[in-house]
């Protein structure tokens, strides 16, 4: 790791101490984030903090992460409430600022959205939220990540629309609900296939 931070002390020790799964996950987003950010002409060490950090409240119960988001002044929709893992994300960044030290909002908020998205992600915010879903051991769950992975290597928002598409339908069939930050990041991922394909753009341009 090239970024040398008070705060990674911390993390290393914080992840460390989560449950051995967990450590297995964060180690193949990492890997996966790395990859992804040099394809792509991104900071590789920001991308791999970030993953390393990203599921840090990834072991609190429902009611903590209410309590936690509430105390912390966070946004909390009616799909927290239904589904609060959501907010392990907004959860961690905010602890990781607060309690670790660690302000850099080019860090912070790929955790921040790195499970339901939002409008106007960042190049590392995509990484990050495709590099969470495609860890192998996820493969039962989504299906479809094979074909997500290939596509993540040429262009993110590709691979984001895919990757969303094939979920909120899995959702959707389910009689579940998506969480609308998703369909933000849906939108906006075609939104900018489509002004690439109108002006003739290569993804990343």
């Amino acid at each position: 790791m090239s970024i040398e931070l008070p705060a990674h002390r911390k993390i290393v020790q914080a992840v460390q101490g989560l449950p051995t799964g967990l450590q297995a996950h964060i180690a193949a987003v990492q890997r996966t984030s790395a990859d992804l950010a040099q394809r792509h002409g991104l900071d590789v060490a920001t991308a791999e903090l970030a993953a390393q950090a990203h599921d840090i409240c990834r072991t609190l119960k429902g009611p903590d992460l209410v309590a936690s988001a509430r105390r912390f002044k966070l946004p909390v929709s009616p799909a927290d409430l239904a589904l609060p893992i959501f907010l392990h994300g907004p959860v961690g960044a905010e602890v990781l600022r607060r309690e670790y030290g660690l302000d850099d909002d080019a860090i912070l908020n790929p955790i921040r959205y790195h499970t339901m998205g939002r409008a106007g992600m960042s190049g590392l915010e995509k990484v990050l939220f495709l590099a969470d879903k495609l860890d192998p051991s996820k493969i039962g769950r989504y299906p479809f990540i094979t074909e997500v992975a290939e596509l993540a290597k040429e262009d993110l928002d590709q691979a984001m629309l895919l990757f969303v598409d094939a979920q909120a339908k899995a959702f959707i069939e389910q009689g579940s609900f998506v969480h609308p930050g998703m369909m933000e990041a849906r939108n906006d991922a075609l939104l900018a296939i489509k002004g690439r394909e109108r002006d003739g753009a290569q993804p990343g341009s």
